[in-house]
């Protein structure tokens, strides 16, 4: 992981404190859109949350075989107590190529705020493993902050304070996918109160 760790970061990283903020800054409400516009309704899949944080997700998830993933143990706590289901599987530790043979194939894999967290090499291997463990016709699902031209200059000094140091913009995530990936859609949405920017990428396998 690539992230600031000062004080104050760590202060936020508290889980009760990260969903409040991410409420505050509406990224919950975007998270929750983006997902339900293409896994809403359907039941009995397979999702891999990678950097699943606190696994708020799943309350727009109950009905699916949910593997969540993250390296912060007071995240992975505190989704095991809110979502103790005996399909909700979490896990204490980066996502890697060790993990492939002990989990199923998927319909979906969440990358929801995580790649701003990851260096380009991280990011370039995440995709690559992430790749072995998707079914045929499987969706990665990618949302992110993301720079842009003309932006709101509020947004842009948001982003820029993130604690991930790897913000990026749109060519450069499109990089990183035409080599293994089909864009199937993708989309940037400015935000207007909190001043923001979202990057929203649905894609599948070559």
């Amino acid at each position: 992981m690539s992230e600031k760790n000062n004080i104050f970061y760590k202060f936020i990283s508290n889980s009760h404190i990260y969903l409040f903020i991410q409420k505050m800054m509406c990224a919950t409400k975007v998270r929750e859109k983006f997902i339900c516009k293409f896994v809403k309704n359907k039941k009995n899949l397979n999702v891999l949350d990678i950097g699943c944080g606190p696994a708020n997700i799943l309350k727009k998830l109950i009905s699916v075989n949910y593997y969540g993933y993250d390296i912060d143990i007071n995240h992975i706590n505190f989704a095991k107590k809110k979502f103790n289901g005996k399909n909700f599987h979490f896990f204490n530790r980066m996502f890697s190529e060790k993990e492939v043979l002990n989990l199923p194939k998927f319909d979906f894999v969440l990358l929801l705020g995580i790649i701003h967290h990851l260096h380009n090499n991280k990011v370039k291997k995440t995709l690559i493993t992430i790749k072995k463990v998707l079914k045929k016709n499987g969706k990665l699902l990618i949302l992110d902050n993301v720079l842009t031209q003309n932006q709101n200059s509020v947004a842009k000094y948001l982003i820029k304070k993130d604690k991930g140091k790897n913000i990026r913009n749109l060519d450069k995530y499109k990089l990183f996918l035409q080599k293994d990936y089909l864009i199937k859609n993708i989309r940037i949405s400015h935000q207007k109160f909190v001043p923001y920017t979202w990057l929203t990428i649905c894609c599948k396998k070559k």
